[in-house]
């Protein structure tokens, strides 16, 4: 599994993701959670952005950052994730108009970098 993941696969990266952040007390690790969705993230996965975006918003595996966390699940809300929107509804309220605004703007170049090129890929 790791090798798929280690050559790219989005659907395996989020899986790995998953494995590590539902793990027992053995095999628990948000360091290696938050690294894999992050991957996934990056190739346009809807699903590891929501993920990376709620690890940021609980300081799970990385420092708490509400303007990732609202970067990440604004990018996802806009490939139509709902979970992400309601994300967006709790982490809203602790952030500064500032940070709202600045999030706005990184959830915009993530979205740019992150999904715009995988777009035409989806729909062949």
């Amino acid at each position: 599994m790791v090798q798929y993941a280690e050559n790219g696969s989005s659907t395996v990266q989020f899986e790995l993701g998953q494995m590590f952040q539902q793990g027992n007390d053995k095999t628990r690790d948000y360091e290696q959670a938050a690294k894999w969705y992050s991957l996934s993230a990056k190739q346009g996965f809807r699903r590891a952005q929501h993920r990376l975006g709620a690890m940021y918003a609980r300081g799970w595996g990385v420092t708490r950052n509400y303007i990732e966390a609202y970067a990440w699940c604004r990018v996802s809300a806009a490939q139509h994730s709902r979970r992400a929107l309601l994300k967006l509804r709790k982490i809203e309220p602790k952030m500064s108009t500032e940070q709202i605004s600045y999030a706005k703007m990184l959830s915009r170049r993530y979205y740019d970098m992150y999904v715009a090129p995988f777009a035409n890929l989806r729909r062949s």
